[in-house]
């Protein structure tokens, strides 16, 4: 039984139709007279629509990545793959958060140690995976411990990140009430940081 977890763009939610915003509108044109106080019924009508929106708030799904004793969470759409580790390339010249290169489906992918990067404790996985995600058009494998769970979290949930003094605070993008650690992946894979030079002469 293969390990490999393909996952579905994630539903969105439902947009409002033409035919329900007409249905908001009043049969028959009003007088001139009458016209301020259905404008001002109709703005209320949208203040307690918005109020709604955020009370309820937007709920997108996650894919819980675990490393070491932390857990961090990516948009299941920007995940195209799992796999488990296997017959990783190592780079010679390249930071040491970058573990290597492998082969998935006939294609070469870098592969980004997530403990080293984020300078978490080092850890010792028995069976390490690899998360593909693309974002932007860049792909990369995410090395991490286990993959553990896809949940759904509400935007108005997530938090603003913990302030650790972490110099790579930038690519969370906020934390859940239980410590899921959301990733921000545009920031992360637009980090300067990732950007091997080639030295050759």
């Amino acid at each position: 039984m293969s390990d490999t977890q393909d996952f579905p763009a994630e539903t969105r939610a439902a947009e409002v139709t033409p035919e329900a915003l007409a249905a908001t509108l009043a049969p028959e044109a009003p007088a001139v007279d009458d016209i301020t106080p259905i404008l001002e019924e109709r703005a209320a009508a949208l203040a307690r629509s918005s109020d709604d929106d955020e009370t309820s708030g937007e709920t997108i799904s996650i894919v819980v990545l675990v490393v070491g004793d932390e857990r961090y969470g990516v948009d299941v759409q920007d995940v195209q793959e799992i796999e488990p580790l296997d017959k990783l390339t190592p780079i010679p010249g390249t930071p040491a958060f970058w573990a290597g290169v492998v082969n998935l489906r006939g294609s070469m992918y870098p592969v980004l140690d997530i403990e080293r990067y984020l300078s978490l404790p080092a850890t010792a996985a028995e069976n390490p995976k690899v998360a593909l995600v693309s974002r932007g058009g860049l792909s990369v494998g995410l090395l991490v411990d286990e993959v553990a769970e896809i949940r759904k979290v509400r935007s108005s949930e997530i938090g603003p990140p913990v302030a650790d003094g972490s110099s790579k605070a930038e690519v969370v993008r906020g934390v859940t009430p239980d410590m899921l650690s959301v990733l921000d992946l545009e920031a992360l894979l637009a980090d300067p940081a990732l950007v091997v030079e080639d030295n050759a002469a």
